[in-house]
């Protein structure tokens, strides 16, 4: 049952979480019952291929149980005009944050709580006003994706491993705020520093401006992989090895940021590791500041390291499960 297994498990990526399980567990009696009657209980792989081909693609059969979402966008699209969504709102969000932000930097005061969920009223729904439009509108010329014009093959479908599959919600953030991040220090680059209260004194952090460039090719590397990664749809052994190099790059972006807040402090007169609370109470924000900025990289400096060994440890056992994988069809064959 190994392409009845691909086949469920491929029907609910398309699924809501809520009601995953239950659909799968019907779906799977279902086709199960059918092909005992069709065939006995020793079916074989091609048919059950043929009785899968008569279901449709797993797509389709997700769609068709939560058609009350679709009256203005059809089955076909529903799921990508779902997926842009959440893009749009992440990033109307993230760009309000942005002009926050460089509110209180320019004009030393904060925007108004209501004037922020004006702005917020006014932006989130005429954005997604626009896609619903768009999607109304490729749905009237009853447009469709390619793979929807390619014949249905069951078994072309992917094997399951949930250690390939990319967490869309991870992407998405990393897009949005990644984007942000670098338009803000490329647009502008005497912002990057830190602010002690709304109004108060502007300190630039030099460490940052000095590897600027650095940040900015890591950032840019990082957006592309991850907009491959969305369009791809899942982890492969080559954009394993990419987020292993582009992390290790970040390592070592983060060791130069480090040593380069530790060479600003000492020079400084500030050697200690930590935020002492005389320094606190010295009021003198610049140090406190530069502190905090060093620590805040060794916490990423850590946490990237970890990612690494994640990754590794993500790629040893998928190779190892491919290999059993391969054994087993070996034996199965002989």
């Amino acid at each position: 049952m190994n392409l009845l297994d691909r086949y469920i498990h491929e029907v609910g990526r398309h699924l809501p979480r809520k009601s995953r399980s239950d659909i799968q567990a019907e779906l799977r009696s279902s086709f199960v019952d059918t092909l005992e009657d069709r065939f006995g209980q020793d079916a074989s792989e091609e048919q059950t291929s043929e009785l899968l081909k008569e279901f449709g693609q797993p797509r389709d059969i997700a769609a068709s149980y939560h058609p009350q979402s679709q009256y203005l966008i059809g089955p076909t699209l529903y799921p990508i005009f779902r997926m842009v969504i959440w893009i749009v709102i992440a990033a109307v969000l993230g760009a309000q944050i942005l002009a926050w932000g460089i509110g209180i930097f320019v004009d030393g005061d904060a925007f108004s709580v209501w004037e922020t969920l004006a702005s917020l009223v006014a932006s989130v729904p005429a954005s997604l006003g626009w896609v619903i439009i768009t999607f109304m509108i490729l749905q009237y010329f009853d447009a469709k994706p390619d793979l929807e014009n390619q014949p249905w093959d069951p078994t072309m479908l992917p094997e399951i491993d949930t250690d390939q599959e990319i967490k869309r919600g991870e992407l998405i953030v990393g897009l949005v705020f990644g984007t942000l991040i670098l338009a803000l220090i490329t647009l502008f680059p005497q912002w990057v520093g830190f602010i002690t209260f709304p109004g108060g004194n502007f300190y630039p952090n030099p460490v940052i401006l000095d590897y600027l460039v650095l940040i900015q090719v890591s950032l840019l590397a990082t957006i592309l992989m991850n907009i491959y990664l969305f369009w791809k749809g899942s982890w492969t052994f080559l954009t394993r090895m990419i987020k292993l190099g582009l992390d290790a790059f970040g390592v070592v972006i983060l060791a130069f940021l480090i040593q380069g807040h530790n060479a600003w402090l000492a020079a400084n007169g500030s050697t200690s590791f930590t935020i002492s609370i005389s320094l606190i109470e010295s009021n003198n924000w610049e140090l406190v500041g530069m502190h905090a900025f060093r620590l805040a990289f060794v916490v990423a400096f850590i946490v990237t390291i970890i990612e690494i060994f994640a990754t590794i440890y993500r790629m040893v056992r998928s190779k190892m499960a491919s290999n059993i994988s391969a054994k087993d069809f070996v034996l199965k064959v002989e």
